[in-house]
């Protein structure tokens, strides 16, 4: 629920910090609330998406690359579930990454939707 914060509160405060960003930035001069809350909410997902998969990449490497591949018969247990959870343990920080990711998703979906809805 804190990675949704800043969304919340520029939607709550949209109005607010519009005028500001037209007198600091050219670029929006003119423009309507729901493509200025869009344009941040881009910018906001693409850094989730960027820290989300720095993160749950390093840790998929590290855990999964690590092991001898000349020992680990992919073939014989693609799909027994229970053979690859043995030996390979998700870690927080993975699932952490993960919901990094998921996070930046919805920021994009909303972002998407926020013109064509008209929402603020």
């Amino acid at each position: 629920m804190l990675l949704f914060t800043p969304l919340i509160v520029e939607f709550a405060f949209v109005s607010d910090i519009l005028p500001t960003a037209q007198r600091i930035f050219v670029f929006w001069k003119n423009k309507t609330e729901a493509v200025f809350l869009s344009d941040i909410l881009f910018v906001e997902a693409g850094v989730f998406l960027f820290f989300g998969a720095l993160i749950a990449g390093t840790i998929l490497y590290n855990s999964w690359a690590a092991l001898d591949v000349r020992k680990v018969q992919f073939t014989e247990y693609i799909w027994n579930w229970r053979q690859i959870k043995k030996e390979r343990e998700s870690s927080a920080g993975l699932k952490a990454g993960l919901a990094i990711l998921a996070v930046g998703i919805v920021y994009a979906v909303v972002a998407m939707l926020l013109p064509v809805l008209g929402i603020p």
